[in-house]
């Protein structure tokens, strides 16, 4: 996790207090989780979808 002195950086506004700097990253942070849990729901649907996929072209011609 980000310090709060390292999220104070990226952000740059020095009116900012820490507790609204932890809010901030953990805001961030909070974000960070969702787009890594949908990327990760999405991989596995495509890798679903391939192998379905794969099997169909695996059978034998005249079967469905």
């Amino acid at each position: 996790m980000l310090s709060v002195e390292r999220v104070k950086e990226l952000v740059n506004d020095p009116k900012l207090s820490d507790k609204q700097i932890e809010e901030i990253r953990d805001g961030f942070f909070m974000l960070a989780e969702v787009i890594f849990e949908q990327w990760h729901a999405e991989r596995i649907k495509t890798k679903k979808e391939k192998e379905v996929k794969d099997n169909e072209n695996e059978k034998p011609a005249g079967q469905q």
